[in-house]
């Protein structure tokens, strides 16, 4: 499991984000709850291989990170993920939410998409599809969790800078 997890660290987050980008739009059940800006938008690839792609919105007090898988993950492997990446970015108790992530995170096919929301001192609440999946009420998760793709040390720098706008489109 540790062997598979790890091959999955790799392909969601250590690898090249090039290639063409294109915008994953906020679902209905998102876009209608605030005045959305795009922010920017990445692809990640590993080697030949799109992996997914992900955008960045901000409104007044919050954000939102959307991605649009382009293969087939479980639910344990984007939770595996998940946890692995808040430990190595210094939060040494991530486990405590490897259950609702569990519950959170659904497996995704080729062009599902997740959005998660995070609102200024609050969690993260998850959309699979446009619709919600639940909620993480820590804003320490919130913090970490988008810290994933959006902390100085990301395992995807080129992919942070074009979700923060810093990249050429």
């Amino acid at each position: 499991m540790k062997r598979l997890a790890t091959v999955a660290l790799g392909l969601m987050l250590g690898l090249v984000a090039l290639g063409a980008r294109a915008q994953v739009p906020l679902p209905p059940a998102v876009a209608g709850t605030a005045a959305w800006q795009l922010v920017g938008t990445g692809q990640m690839r590993w080697f030949a291989f799109r992996l997914y792609d992900a955008s960045l919105w901000q409104a007044p007090g919050a954000q939102a990170l959307a991605i649009r898988y382009a293969r087939a993950l479980s639910s344990d492997t984007l939770t595996e993920a998940s946890i692995d990446e808040m430990g190595r970015l210094g939060d040494p108790d991530a486990e405590r939410w490897r259950a609702a992530l569990t519950r959170h995170f659904p497996d995704v096919v080729a062009d599902d998409v997740i959005v998660a929301v995070r609102r200024e001192a609050a969690g993260v609440r998850f959309y699979h599809q446009g619709r919600p999946t639940g909620v993480i009420d820590d804003p320490a998760f919130g913090a970490l969790f988008f810290g994933i793709w959006l902390d100085a040390r990301t395992r995807a720098p080129e992919l942070r800078a074009a979700l923060l706008g810093e990249a050429a489109q």
